[in-house]
């Protein structure tokens, strides 16, 4: 048995089961307390994708999901488009009526093609932020041109911190230039920029181009110079050191949580030692892990559950904390520093 895991014991890692248990290991569902009763800190739920709800003293922060997850053979052959009866049905278990922004790293379909809908049915009040090529996909078609917050201008990377974007009483943003790896064989699908904003909806995955990718760092406030959480995400995997927090940034104050992606992570080196390295997080969460070719209500599995167990295990030789990789729905309970 792994050490840490071996710890959970003498409190380590703590698994309040309301009605269900977690189990031990990566892979974890129900509710993972990590201190059980200790209230006051991040409430993280993994929606399927690159989608989280993140809530931090009655703020909330979304990372666009997906829930429409057109089939494998749809996707490479014929048009797609959101399925607003299953992103309703989905997002209708959750209250993210008070949501501030929906994050959005990159605009493939399988990142924004149904932040349209939950924007408008459910979180009304969220501005997204995202790249360029995000605004511009949006165009006038989805409604949402009033409502992003392009960050091309104001993203920092390695070196040189970004311009926080500040959102309701406590909660800012910062944008992290990174870039999204292969899918195979040194081949990115869908990649591109979308120059001028559209009037219709994307029809085909091909439209959905995936223009600059943005990791970022959320910071939910207890005062204005001094943070209370510290989030990293990511919604795509990155060739180091693009997506790196800036040194400085980190060295003043670790992350919390990092959300990382172990998809594709074959693609490029050093992926995650190196943002390990870099972020020095104190948990890690592993997203855009599953097979989103199959409906949303169907058992979480992996697409290459092989791959995933050899990034788990270099996971594991460089990151003395806990990690886990939640199936779908999954609520983590990570207690205030």
């Amino acid at each position: 048995m792994r050490r840490r895991w071996a710890r959970a014991g003498v409190g380590a890692l703590a698994l309040v089961t309301a009605a269900c248990l977690s189990s031990l290991g990566p892979g974890v569902s129900g509710i993972v307390d990590v201190e059980a009763g200790s209230g006051g800190g991040l409430r993280a739920v993994y929606l399927g994708t690159g989608g989280w709800i993140l809530e931090y003293g009655g703020e909330t922060v979304l990372t666009a999901p997906l829930f429409t997850n057109p089939g494998l053979l749809r996707t490479g052959l014929l048009p797609i488009r959101a399925d607003t009866a299953v992103i309703d049905r989905s997002m209708s278990r959750y209250d993210v009526a008070k949501a501030l922004a929906i994050i959005v790293g990159h605009a493939h379909y399988d990142h924004l093609m149904d932040v349209p809908r939950v924007a408008a049915r459910h979180a009304p009040g969220a501005r997204v932020v995202g790249s360029r090529t995000v605004a511009n996909t949006l165009g006038s078609w989805s409604g949402l041109a009033d409502r992003v917050d392009v960050v091309d201008d104001s993203s920092g990377d390695q070196r040189m911190r970004g311009r926080w974007l500040h959102y309701g009483r406590g909660v800012r943003v910062m944008a992290l230039r990174s870039r999204h790896a292969p899918h195979f064989d040194g081949y990115t699908l869908y990649s591109g920029t979308q120059d001028t904003p559209r009037a219709t909806a994307p029809e085909w995955a091909t439209e959905w181009l995936d223009g600059q990718t943005y990791a970022y760092l959320i910071d939910f406030m207890e005062a204005p110079d001094s943070v209370a959480f510290r989030v990293y995400y990511q919604d795509a995997v990155a060739p180091p050191p693009a997506g790196f927090a800036p040194e400085p940034l980190v060295a003043e104050r670790r992350v919390d949580v990092a959300i990382v992606v172990p998809a594709t992570f074959d693609q490029v080196d050093w992926h995650p030692e190196a943002l390990i390295e870099n972020l020095d997080p104190r948990w890690v969460l592993l997203g855009h892990w599953e097979d989103f070719f199959a409906p949303v209500d169907a058992p979480t599995r992996s697409l290459r559950l092989a791959d995933l167990g050899h990034f788990e295990a270099r996971l594991d030789r460089v990151f003395a904390g806990e990690f886990w990789r939640p199936d779908l729905g999954t609520e983590l309970r990570f207690p205030a520093p």
